[in-house]
This record gives C-alpha cells, sequence and structure tokens, in this order.
C-alpha cells in the first residue's frame, strides 16, 4: 500500500471514531440513535467523499484535503457550510 491510500485509511478512520464518539456521548447523555450506525457512518464518508470533490482535488491524497473533515475532527474551526452539511447528516439520527 503506498503513503497516500494509508493515509486516506487513516483519515477514513478517523472520521468514523469522530462519529462514533459523537454518537456514543449522545447516547450517555440520554438520547438515541434511530439510524442504523453503518448508515450514519455511509452518510458522513459520502459527505467527506463530496467535500474532497468539490475542493477541486482529484486522485491520491484528496480525501485528506476535504474541508468538511475541519468540522468533523476535533479542535478545528469549520466555515457554516460544513458545519450545517455534518448537523444535517446526523442530527437527523439523533432524538432526544
Amino acid at each position: 500500500m503506498d503513503d497516500m491510500a494509508e493515509v486516506e485509511i487513516g483519515v477514513l478512520r478517523d472520521v468514523i471514531d469522530a462519529v462514533e464518539e459523537r454518537l456514543r456521548a449522545h447516547e450517555s447523555g440520554g438520547g438515541s440513535v434511530i439510524a442504523p450506525r453503518a448508515q450514519l457512518y455511509a452518510a458522513v464518508i459520502y459527505a467527506v467523499l463530496a467535500s474532497a470533490r468539490g475542493s477541486g482535488y482529484y486522485g491520491a491524497g484528496s480525501l485528506a484535503r476535504a474541508p468538511l473533515l475541519d468540522e468533523i475532527l476535533a479542535g478545528v474551526e469549520s466555515n457554516p457550510w460544513d458545519r450545517a452539511i455534518y448537523t444535517v447528516v446526523l442530527d437527523d439520527a439523533l432524538t432526544q
């Protein structure tokens, strides 16, 4: 496996971990998740792919440049559009 493939696999793993952490925090606060986790992971990964494509970067390493990652990965400021996309993807599956 080449270096860029390993970077992108790492990015996807980090995204899945971040989504899982958010879901667990929601559940521990008394909320529930009404969609299957696999569906949520797939929707978020698809949003990351679309974000990478929309950034104009193609080919090896493009996933690591997806602007949506700024919103998903903790501690990084994102733009309002990416924040809204991530919120829509997850919040529709979360109930209080």
